[in-house]
């Protein structure tokens, strides 16, 4: 007799789309129902990969008869960014409770680019009146939508929307952002919060941070200078394996809220790659389009962590 060898999920699809002969008849009417069901043998792989390497990955993947589902960059990844269950909890739970974002400043005045809420003209529970309001109440019930593509007006026209509509902000900026090392956009938050007394509140990817530090320290910039502004850093969610290792993601969002009206958001990053090479696009949202991008911002908030200044 034949050895039953297993064929995972993935593979079945494969080996029935390499058959020449299948043809519309071969299926039925309306086609084949999705299937959404969870895949056990992924997992199993990627719990070894995570917990074991590679070698340990490609042996489950053999013996549960499943293909090999991962691109190198994602394997490097893994086993890059792995680290212990006990190794620093995570902050990757779904808090939506909507709480203000000065709830999550600092207490203290410490070496941070997130110091606490000056006290020299308002107590500090008034620092950021935006915050404290309902963000969802400012909002129009109609929405609006517009596209902008990087091919529509040269190199510059994307870095030059982006300016233009954070230019427009006259109480707060809230933005998250996957990549910062652009110094003239530094340049226009830092005078938004210093000469036009604007909150800004600036989300960043926590493995990419290192390019906006650098950026900071090679500018030779102090965060006690600039009271208004306050930098944290966020992560992705967080892959529990079954044998207590941990995989953490990054943020792959890109928005910009300004005075939680109006919503820029797009596949932009805030470098010159992404104005002068890449190809990018951004999407201006107002109305009833604007209040889940302010529920994301201060969830992402409540789990972020402050940047050492």
């Amino acid at each position: 007799y034949r050895s039953f060898r297993p064929q995972g999920k993935v593979r079945r699809r494969v080996q029935d789309l390499r058959i020449s002969s299948a043809s519309r008849a071969d299926f039925p009417a309306g086609g084949h129902r999705l299937d959404l069901s969870h895949n056990e043998s992924a997992r199993m792989a990627v719990d070894s990969l995570l917990s074991r390497g590679l070698k340990e990955y490609h042996q489950v993947l053999r013996a549960e008869g499943e293909v090999d589902f991962l691109s190198q960059p994602e394997k490097m990844y893994i086993m890059e960014n792995g680290r212990a269950g006990s190794a620093g909890s995570s902050r990757t739970g779904s808090s939506t409770s909507g709480d203000q974002v000065e709830s999550s400043l600092p207490d203290s005045q410490g070496d941070t680019l997130c110091p606490a809420p000056s006290t020299d003209s308002d107590p500090p529970a008034s620092e950021d009146q935006s915050c404290q309001r309902d963000v969802s109440s400012c909002v129009p019930v109609k929405p609006s939508l517009e596209v902008f593509f990087q091919s529509h007006g040269g190199a510059a026209s994307m870095k030059d929307l982006i300016r233009e509509f954070m230019r427009k902000a006259t109480e707060t900026l809230a933005i998250v952002m996957d990549s910062f090392s652009d110094v003239e956009l530094l340049c226009d938050l830092l005078e938004a919060s210093r000469k036009r007394n604007v909150s800004v509140y600036l989300l960043l990817d926590h493995l990419n941070l290192s390019l906006f530090l650098h950026m900071w320290q090679e500018l030779q910039l102090n965060s006690k200078n600039f009271p208004k502004l306050c930098v944290r850093s966020v992560q992705g969610q967080t892959y529990c394996a079954r044998t207590g290792r941990k995989l953490t993601g990054q943020i792959r969002e890109s928005f910009i809220i300004t005075d939680w009206t109006e919503v820029l958001t797009g596949s932009f990053s805030f470098s010159w790659l992404s104005w002068q090479v890449h190809r990018s696009l951004a999407v201006l949202l107002k109305g009833s389009a604007v209040p889940p991008f302010n529920t994301e911002f201060l969830r992402l908030n409540s789990s972020s962590q402050t940047v050492p200044g």
